[in-house]
Parts: structure tokens; C-alpha cells; sequence
């Protein structure tokens, strides 16, 4: 597996794939939940979700939030997703301690 992957439940970040990630497009919380763990045994470094999705990742974030990795990225999906440039700001200032947007 890469060491960057994105997760959705919707095809939009399929765009993702021309640089490099590895996108999978998931239905349910099972799948979800099979692809966070596979994840978290090959080692992936950075997984990126949608709005969208995190209602169902947010209970998996909450299982590896003492892992150093999987680092988890929300990024906005939709031009409603103004919040998550928010929680996408404070989250940068929380890994790196300053803010930098």
C-alpha cells in the first residue's frame, strides 16, 4: 500500500489519483473500517477523507489517536465544506505548534 491513500464516498478526489494516491471510493462503515485497519498494518502515513465521511471516520480516528501514524486529513469535498478549512487550519497548527494559514 502507498503511503498516502484517500477515502470517500464519493468520486470528486478520484482527481487524486493523477498525483499518486490511492483513492478508494467506500459505501459503507465496514468498508471503511477494512480499509483503515489495512492501512494501519501496512504502515500508511497520511489518510485523507472527505466531509462527507467523517462521521464514520471520526470514531476510527478516535481508535488511532495515540498512533504517531496514520496521520488522518480532512479535505473539503463541496463548496459547503467551509468549516473544514477551519478544522484543516487549526489541525496544521496543532501538528506543527504555529499557524501557517
Amino acid at each position: 500500500m502507498r503511503e498516502i491513500i484517500a477515502l470517500t464516498k464519493n468520486d470528486s478526489f478520484m482527481i487524486l489519483q493523477s498525483i499518486g494516491i490511492e483513492v478508494s471510493v467506500l459505501t459503507s462503515v465496514e468498508e471503511f473500517k477494512k480499509k483503515v485497519k489495512q492501512a494501519v498494518q501496512n504502515q500508511t502515513k497520511i489518510i485523507i477523507y472527505d466531509s462527507e465521511s467523517s462521521d464514520i471516520m471520526n470514531e476510527l480516528i478516535a481508535k488511532y489517536d495515540e498512533n504517531l501514524y496514520p496521520i488522518f486529513l480532512k479535505l473539503p469535498s463541496n463548496i459547503h465544506s467551509e468549516d473544514s478549512l477551519l478544522e484543516l487550519k487549526l489541525m496544521i497548527e496543532k501538528s506543527i505548534g504555529i499557524s501557517v494559514i
